[in-house]
């Protein structure tokens, strides 16, 4: 092949998605900078689409965003604007897609300090930092996700906010510490809720007990066309959240395919209304407490279910068994994990996934003793794994000298992935059991992985 011959012309919103799949490779996107006009471009809208992730570089970034400052900007804080300065090469403001409040004022916070420590200039802070902040808002063309605390009110940042959200797909709401919800502050959702009505996700983490605040997400959830994850996590307590879920459950019943829960109480919430999410794929429920067997609905299935996660829930092992019979042979994936070792993995909850989930593909055990995890891997033989994922509480254990997972390994050659927690004796032993053990490993293409079961909420 001739080293003069062309790449093939690809069609440039394909370049742009190959570029997007390296967001997270900062060595990459930069190396593009430097290929020529077309993929220099398509870095820098990569790059800029969220630049405040990569928590590296604040100072620069928010200057660039000060050397894009309009004139009326300019003349706010004029101090910090260069004329003399090379104009830049791009708009850099304009790339902007994910607007996350915390990590901006972080960032000129950042600035800030620098500029006070370096330059030895000083002043309101406050009014550099709403500055800073409605122009990052106003050079941004269109946001696709915006993370925002209920406490924060600026009513001319809501404003400048209102043109850009009518493509919003992500929103997080947090409600961190208690704060003064007052007068003026009552109508946040009401700069919001008239003008994204097509949010796909939204997150909302912490509560806070306002009934006004309720009422106004609870509407905001209701306009949502076509609204597909919901996670709730909550972490405080003497919080009413049964109107929140029942209503947004209620309302996007027919929409929602992602549902995520984490830290209620289901003693006053009917399991009915997650029943009633027909389009469900993916149902995680994590350290949760109050379900009963004796009230949930044993006959109605999840037909679409392919990913459930039932991890360190305080409630009976008959709970997560009659979840997991709900689930049948639609499921692909599960995890389950024990607040108590006595509530979620024995005999009849292993039965239970091995008659109805023939399907499984994928399990993962996110707590559980050592003695239970010999337990789970007597059932190997009725699976065909390609993922299997363990985390034993206790520090001495190993699946090393399993001569169950040894031979599933043998003779199912199905397995592709083993994940082993932290605790699992193997990452500390260098000896010939763990010699042995990779060969085998090596022999059957089995990838070996650091198992966390932990659950990190965002986007």
């Amino acid at each position: 092949m001739s080293l003069s011959m062309s790449l093939p012309n690809l069609n440039p919103d394909i370049l742009l998605e190959i570029v997007r799949e390296l967001k997270d490779n900062r060595g990459s996107l930069f190396n593009f900078l430097f290929v020529n006009k077309f993929f220099c471009e398509v870095a820098v809208s990569v790059l800029w689409r969220n630049p405040f992730r990569y928590k590296v570089n604040s100072y620069s970034i928010i200057q660039t965003y000060i050397k894009l400052f309009n004139e009326e900007e300019r003349d706010e804080i004029d101090e910090f604007y260069n004329e003399q300065e090379k104009p830049l090469h791009f708009q850099y403001g304009k790339y902007l897609k994910v607007f996350k409040l915390e990590e901006i004022k972080n960032a000129i916070g950042s600035w800030y300090d620098k500029i006070e420590q370096e330059d030895h200039i000083g002043g309101d802070y406050n009014r550099y930092e709403e500055c800073i902040m409605k122009s990052i808002m106003r050079q941004c063309q269109t946001l696709d996700c915006l993370e925002w605390h209920v406490r924060f009110m600026n009513e001319d940042l809501l404003k400048i906010m209102q043109d850009k959200i009518k493509d919003l797909k992500y929103f997080i709401i947090c409600y961190y510490n208690s704060y003064d919800y007052r007068e003026e502050k009552r109508n946040i959702f009401g700069y919001l809720k008239n003008h994204s009505k097509n949010i796909s996700s939204l997150i909302i983490e912490n509560m806070c007990d306002d009934e006004i605040a309720k009422k106004e997400l609870v509407s905001f959830i209701e306009l949502q066309n076509d609204l597909n994850e919901f996670i709730l996590k909550y972490t405080g307590k003497n919080y009413e959240y049964k109107v929140l879920i029942t209503s947004t459950l209620e309302f996007q019943a027919n929409n929602l395919t992602k549902v995520i829960i984490i830290e209620v109480d289901f003693s006053d919430i009917s399991f009915d209304i997650i029943d009633k999410c027909i389009n469900l794929k993916l149902l995680i429920l994590r350290s949760n407490k109050g379900l009963k067997s004796n009230e949930m609905d044993s006959y109605t299935p999840f037909k679409n279910l392919k990913v459930l996660d039932l991890s360190y829930n305080d409630w009976s092992s008959e709970v997560t068994i009659l979840i997991i019979k709900k689930a049948g042979k639609s499921l692909t994936s599960l995890t389950i994990g024990e607040n108590n070792i006595k509530q979620a993995i024995n005999d009849d909850t292993l039965t239970a996934l091995t008659d109805s989930c023939p399907n499984i593909y994928s399990l993962s055990i996110s707590k559980t003793s050592r003695k239970s995890v010999e337990m789970v891997l007597s059932y190997l033989k009725y699976l065909k794994l390609i993922t299997l994922q363990l985390f034993q509480i206790e520090n001495k254990g190993t699946v090393m000298k399993s001569k169950v997972l040894l031979d599933y390994i043998k003779n199912e050659n199905s397995l592709f992935k083993l994940g082993l927690g932290k605790n699992d004796k193997y990452w500390d032993s260098y000896n010939n059991v763990r010699k042995n053990f990779e060969k085998i490993l090596k022999e059957h293409n089995i990838r070996l992985i650091v198992y966390n079961p932990e659950y990190k909420i965002g986007l």
